[in-house]
C-alpha cells in the first residue's frame, strides 16, 4: 500500500528522529470530530504506554488517553495488522478504547483512543495542542506542544498563555515582537477546511511553525504524505494499473485496490468479468476526503467461486462541487493458484 504511493508521487514518510521522543504527528481543526495523530520516534526499539498521558487543548475540562495500558511503539511490529507507530486521539467522542488488550477492534489499520475533552476541541481560529502529563500547561510536564492560527491580528490571550509556558518548558519556539501569533502555525485565514490537516515534516523537532504544513492528504494512522504537485481539478489517482488478488495469500489476499482521491467526490467502482459479466457492484463512496483510499474486492466474493483469471475495475469519481466526472480502470489479476 504505502510502496504504491511512494511510486505515484514524491512525498515524505517520517519514520524517525536522532533522538526517542513522543510527538505530535498530524492533527484535524475543522471537522466536527477532532483528532490528533501520535507518533513515537527513536532510532532504537522502544515502547511507551500513553494511558496517563493527556493530548489536549488545555481549555476546559480533559481526561487521560485510558484507564488501561495503551502502548505505542517506535517501530511496527510485525504480529500486528496495524502500524504500532501511530496512535490516533479522537477529543470529544466519548466511545470504548482501543488498548493493549482489544488492539484494533473497529478493523480501520490503526489504533483509536477515545477522550471526554472540552467539547470545542480544537477550535478552528487558534489554539494550542499538547501532548502532556496533565491539563495544565504551568507544572512542567509537556512533552510535545504545537500552536495554530489563522493570524486574524487579534491573539487570544488565553491561549498566549499557554504558549508562554511551553516556551518556559522550551517546548515551543521563542516568538519576537508582540503579536505571539507570528511563530505560531498558519491555518488559513477562514480556519483549516474540513478535507486538510496540519503535518509533521520530516526532519529534526525544532519545536517551531516549521515543523509543520499544511496538506490536503489526511493519513490518520499512517505516515504523512506532502507533495508540491499540483493536481488541478482532476479528482483521483489510480496508485496501481495492474492488481494482483490471490485468496489467502498473506500479501496479496487483501483484496485491496489502492487509490488516490485528490479532490473530495462520490466513488462508485463495478468490478467486470473480462467478457464484461458484473462480478462485484458495492454500494457506492460518499463524499470520499483526499487522501489514500483503499478500495475492496469483498473476500465474501473471492470465496464464493469466482475463477482464475483477468477482471476489469470501472471507477466512476463525480464531484458536484467542481462539476466533474472522471472514470478510470484498473486490471486485476485474480489467481486461486498458490
Amino acid at each position: 500500500m504505502n510502496r504504491a504511493l511512494l511510486t505515484a508521487l514524491s512525498i515524505f514518510i517520517l519514520y524517525g528522529n536522532v533522538h526517542s521522543k513522543l510527538m505530535i504527528n498530524e492533527f484535524v481543526t475543522g471537522t466536527g470530530s477532532d483528532w490528533v495523530e501520535l507518533f513515537f520516534s527513536s532510532n532504537n526499539k522502544e515502547k511507551k504506554d500513553v494511558s496517563g498521558l493527556y493530548v489536549t487543548m488545555y481549555y476546559g475540562e480533559n481526561e487521560p488517553l485510558g484507564k488501561e495500558p495503551i502502548t505505542i511503539y517506535s517501530y511496527d511490529r510485525p504480529e500486528t495488522p496495524y502500524d504500532d507507530r501511530f496512535i490516533v486521539v479522537h477529543l470529544t467522542e466519548n466511545l470504548p478504547d482501543e488498548t493493549d488488550r482489544t488492539g484494533d477492534t473497529n478493523r480501520n489499520g490503526y489504533i483509536d483512543v477515545y477522550c471526554r475533552n472540552y467539547v470545542n476541541s480544537l477550535w478552528n481560529t487558534e489554539g494550542v495542542v499538547a501532548i502532556d502529563t496533565d491539563d495544565d500547561p504551568s507544572n512542567g510536564g509537556i512533552i510535545d506542544f504545537v500552536a495554530y492560527s489563522n493570524y486574524d491580528g487579534n491573539p487570544n490571550t488565553v491561549i498566549g498563555s499557554y504558549m508562554l509556558e511551553a516556551q518556559k518548558q522550551k517546548e515551543w519556539q521563542t516568538c519576537t515582537g508582540p503579536v505571539v501569533q507570528a511563530c505560531s502555525v498558519f491555518i488559513g485565514k477562514t480556519g483549516l477546511p474540513r478535507t486538510m490537516s496540519v503535518s509533521r515534516l520530516p526532519g529534526p523537532d525544532t519545536n517551531s511553525k516549521s515543523d509543520f504544513q499544511i496538506t490536503t492528504f489526511q493519513t490518520p494512522g499512517r505516515p504523512n504524505v506532502t507533495s508540491l504537485v499540483y493536481f488541478g481539478k482532476k479528482l483521483i489517482r489510480p496508485l496501481r494499473r495492474t492488481v494482483t488478488i490471490i485468496p489467502h495469500h498473506p500479501v496479496f489476499g487483501s483484496g485491496e485496490i489502492p487509490v488516490l482521491v485528490l479532490q473530495e467526490c462520490d466513488i462508485k467502482y463495478r468490478i467486470f468479468s473480462s467478457t464484461g459479466i458484473v462480478a462485484f457492484d458495492p454500494p457506492p463512496v460518499i463524499a470520499a476526503r483526499p487522501g489514500l483510499l483503499n478500495l475492496s474486492w469483498n473476500s465474501f466474493f473471492i470465496k464464493s467461486g469466482i475463477p482464475t483469471g483477468l477482471y476489469i475495475c470501472k471507477i466512476d469519481a463525480k464531484s458536484t462541487l467542481l462539476k466533474k466526472s472522471e472514470t478510470k480502470k484498473i486490471f486485476i489479476i485474480l489467481s486461486r493458484y498458490r
